[in-house]
């Protein structure tokens, strides 16, 4: 039976210099011609997905951490967060000083309080004006954009557990998966959605089994995806807590993490 190879973004394919390692692209590239499958499975929406990643022809992509899902050219899964519960969600964010945006298949939209906090973190992270604004609709009430499907927020004056606590159940809040600061911004998705059941959604619709699956993260919304594969890989430059939920760790995305776990796991 053929294996499914799940594949995080930032961190494990991509660097935060939105770089992918030479490494990375000849092992999917075997291990395509060795006949596996290859999906993302990533927090980032469709529009948000770099062009040179898409150039790849992924079997299939979990966007938004569970919420949009493609097998191919079909679209097979899209959950819409409810707009009454985003705006409350708003004034949370806004209570605890947050910066924040809502993402779907529609790109990006902000406040204009938001664009200039966010504009700092994403300096800080050397990405420009220019790629900082790509996909992004500048508005007064960010929870009217249609079909939102999860968010992300920055330096929150609250942790990850204060926001949750704040927030309405229907909401989960994780720990931001590409800021070194990760206690204080954070990811928003609907509680009950995640990289897992985005899995699963896909594998089902592929009838491909759970013992055929290996995943490959490396930040806080990959931990039910590790769980959930048969065989969870950890990127070296994984927190420690990622590590410790993992079937194995790989090297640093910068060591060839991705290409020495594919040998590891003899997918090429």
């Amino acid at each position: 039976m053929k294996k499914i190879i799940f594949l995080d973004i930032d961190g494990t394919l991509v660097d935060f210099q939105k770089e992918m390692p030479e490494s990375s692209k000849r092992a999917l590239a075997l291990a395509k011609d060795k006949g596996c499958y290859i999906a993302l499975c990533t927090g980032r929406a469709i529009p948000d997905i770099y062009p040179f990643l898409l150039d790849f022809h992924f079997d299939g992509i979990v966007a938004s951490a569970g919420a949009y899902i493609t097998c191919g050219n079909d679209k097979i899964f899209h959950n819409v967060l409810d707009k009454d519960k985003l705006e409350l969600l708003s004034n949370v964010l806004t209570q605890h000083n947050a910066a924040y945006m809502f993402q779907g298949v529609n790109g990006r939209c902000f406040n204009e309080l938001s664009r200039i906090k966010m504009e700092k973190v994403f300096l800080s992270l050397g990405i420009s004006n220019l790629d900082f604004m790509k996909n992004m609709t500048l508005c007064e009430n960010p929870f009217q954009m249609e079909h939102i499907e999860s968010g992300v927020y920055f330096d929150a004056d609250g942790d990850i557990e204060a926001i949750q606590e704040a927030v309405d159940p229907y909401f989960k809040i994780t720990g931001s998966s590409f800021s070194a600061n990760r206690a204080y911004n954070g990811e928003i998705t609907c509680k009950g959605i995640d990289k897992a059941t985005g899995m699963q959604k896909l594998m089902s619709y592929m009838n491909i089994p759970r013992e055929c699956c290996v995943a490959i993260g490396d930040g806080p919304n990959d931990v039910e995806m590790l769980q959930y594969a048969q065989i969870g890989v950890a990127m070296g430059n994984a927190d420690d807590s990622i590590k410790s939920i993992a079937d194995m760790v790989t090297d640093s995305i910068d060591e060839d993490g991705i290409y020495n776990a594919f040998c590891k796991l003899h997918l090429i």
